[in-house]
């Protein structure tokens, strides 16, 4: 192992001295520096192709015997590191085609919008690694050889692409700071990783690309502003000596890294592009765009769009929408008995989550089926719900009305109800003057409570005042468990920053799920698989594949000191014991039969002080400012004596 250790770096530093080769052709004009960055990227492309070249040769004789694990593992690892080379253009080009078949995560899935369940097995340099740094890599020989063959296929096809589409200057910047946000929640977390665990010198190489790229620019920049070039160049030249001096994979301070390197790096690509008067694709009217990059940090609380996400598009009477949504939320009158409201299962004080482990149903007896999960930074997803069954914000709602545990109700109810009240009528009328025919219907109605929701975001806890440098210090225990979030304990690999969820960076473009298996109990002398099937039944047509079995979504570890107890079916009273089921490896780890589990089920080996730094780092990460407060009063019904007793929030 020590040999093929040092194979490794001796790859990434031949890699590293190639990539800077292209420095001292110093360009003084945008055309020459564009040429320059080009040139870098073509070479790239044409190293990715004679690296998986050989990796195909090496998996032939390694499949015919004539070479050894550890030549295989070389020539995986030398194939890696010069994709991460040339990955930052090529995943800006072509994104899906990178995820699709060159470095997916190593999961199934299914093809989109057909009338029959078409799975798609993974394929491509993450699936590989997994194969080639596991336990049986000489059982699997066919099916490695098979893997690599498809990917030297694959990837001719996508470099044909690539060679055909023009770089721009913006491609260059853009790309550059995407691939820092993805070194920092990908790379460096072992994501990318997930069997040679490879991380700290892939970060190594993709960093140094990007510098080589970006350097191309400097004496363009320096005309602009030589303080800015010359904080550029230290930047990086800072995070090349860091990434060179700190090899070790958990012991690597991520949290510095972030606050020295990566932060300042994203913060001064941009005001460099914006010196040299290069358009940023937020500024045109092109493809919408989840991530900001007019944002200047990656815990920026701007740094995702939320009209992206929420879709209910930017309005002078946001605000009064946003207000007339809060006073529906706390408002039984939405609900068949006047009794329930939105709040009755997402209370303010616990971080919009209601202390049960299954929210009491309507009949005041049985038990809605899954967990109340926070609301606070819900909208930033693809889909919501744990089952994912619903893709838009406003139509979330909907699912509530009609649930016979929950509302129990219909619109055509509501909004009669709701034509009694002179207040209401008055307050949509205020709120939607633009649409006189729909100001009081079904979709104001989700349109106000969407509003509400989206006001409902949290980006300022402790942990990101101190990373965006507006405190000076946290406690010892935070960093160190934040350093154990995004490195050894694994977490940062499902539970992605900045948001802590399944939202995937660095486009934060789709939501993940996870087959964990999770217990009905925590009977240890008794365990059970729980029975919810989770994704499988959202009732989505797609979603009935086997491998979405008792699949939930990721959500967010964002207050979670506030939100026990715990998992869809909340089976877990505190953090300890979450940690604990994680750091047994989840269901299967635990011995339970738990088919298609997509969490590793090896432990994790965290020691007790670890656990407790993790904690500690969690807990440091609540914040419900602005967001707790409760209308004093519930508008009156003219007409309806009997509903203007009705609780705020209904009766909990």
């Amino acid at each position: 192992m020590k040999q093929l250790m040092g194979l490794i770096y001796l790859l990434g530093l031949l890699l590293s001295i190639h990539l800077l080769g292209f420095t001292s052709q110093n360009p003084y004009t945008a055309a020459e520096a564009l040429r320059v960055a080009n040139k870098q990227f073509q070479n790239q492309l044409i190293s990715l192709e004679e690296a998986i070249d050989h990796y195909y040769h090496t998996a032939e004789l390694f499949n015919d015997s004539k070479a050894t694990i550890d030549d295989l593992r070389a020539a995986h690892l030398q194939a890696r590191l010069t994709f991460k080379g040339a990955e930052f253009l090529l995943e800006y080009n072509d994104r899906q085609s990178v995820k699709k078949y060159l470095n997916g995560p190593p999961l199934p899935s299914v093809e989109p919008k057909v009338p029959e369940i078409r799975v798609i097995e993974a394929v491509g340099l993450q699936v590989l690694d997994e194969l080639v740094f596991g336990n049986t890599p000489k059982e699997e020989r066919a099916k490695i050889l098979d893997l690599v063959q498809q990917l030297k296929h694959e990837y001719a096809e996508v470099k044909k692409y690539q060679y055909s589409q023009p770089l721009q200057h913006r491609f260059i910047f853009e790309s550059a700071r995407l691939e820092l946000n993805r070194i920092f929640t990908l790379g460096l977390t072992g994501f990318d990783t997930p069997g040679s665990v490879n991380a700290i010198y892939e970060a190594q190489v993709s960093f140094k690309a990007i510098a080589n790229a970006i350097r191309a620019y400097l004496p363009l920049i320096e005309e602009k502003d030589k303080a800015l070039a010359k904080q550029v160049d230290q930047l990086f030249n800072t995070g090349t000596h860091y990434l060179d001096k700190h090899i070790d994979f958990e012991t690597f301070n991520r949290l510095e890294f972030l606050k020295l390197v990566i932060n300042p790096l994203f913060a001064q690509l941009l005001h460099a592009q914006k010196a040299l008067e290069i358009e940023i694709e937020n500024t045109l009217e092109t493809r919408p765009m989840a991530i900001n990059l007019m944002a200047e940090n990656l815990f920026s609380e701007d740094l995702l769009d939320v009209q992206y996400f929420s879709n209910v598009g930017d309005t002078p009477n946001f605000k009064k929408r946003a207000d007339l949504g809060k006073l529906l939320f706390f408002d039984p009158i939405l609900s068949s008995t006047n009794t329930r409201s939105c709040s009755s299962c997402h209370h303010p004080d616990k971080a919009f989550t209601d202390g049960m482990d299954r929210s009491i149903a309507i009949d005041g007896e049985s038990k809605i089926k899954r967990n109340a999960p926070s609301l606070i930074n819900a909208v930033y997803a693809e889909h919501y719900f744990y089952d994912l069954r619903e893709p838009q914000l406003e139509r979330q709602i909907k699912h509530v009305v009609r649930d016979s545990k929950e509302f129990n109700t219909d619109f055509l109810e509501i909004i009669e109800k709701l034509q009694h009240s002179e207040t209401y009528r008055k307050l949509f009328a205020e709120a939607y003057p633009e649409y006189p025919q729909y100001q009081l219907s079904k979709w104001s109605v989700s349109n106000a409570l969407a509003c509400y929701i989206i006001e409902l975001r949290s980006f300022d806890s402790p942990v990101d005042q101190y990373i965006r440098n507006e405190i000076e210090e946290i406690p010892l225990s935070v960093e160190r468990g934040f350093n154990l979030f995004m490195g050894k304990a694994s977490c940062g690999t499902c539970h992605f920053a900045p948001t802590f969820s399944g939202t995937v960076p660095p486009y934060y473009l789709e939501n993940e799920t996870e087959v964990l298996g999770v217990p009905a109990t925590t009977d240890t002398l008794n365990l059970s698989l729980d029975t919810d099937q989770g994704r499988y039944t959202s009732g989505k047509p797609e979603d009935e594949a086997p491998f979405y079995r008792h699949s939930f979504k990721t959500v967010s570890v964002r207050n979670t000191a506030l939100t026990a107890p715990y998992m869809h079916n909340g089976v877990y009273n505190s953090l300890e014991e979450v940690l604990d089921f994680y750091n047994k490896g989840g269901g299967a780890g635990m011995g339970i039969e738990v088919p298609y589990q997509t969490l590793p089920d090896t432990p994790l080996d965290l020691s007790e002080s670890e656990i407790s730094d993790l904690i500690s780092f969690m807990e440091a990460l609540t914040d419900t400012t602005g967001m707790t407060s409760v209308p004093r009063k519930l508008p009156d019904f003219e007409g309806k004596p009997e509903w203007n007793n009705r609780t705020v929030g209904g009766d909990y």
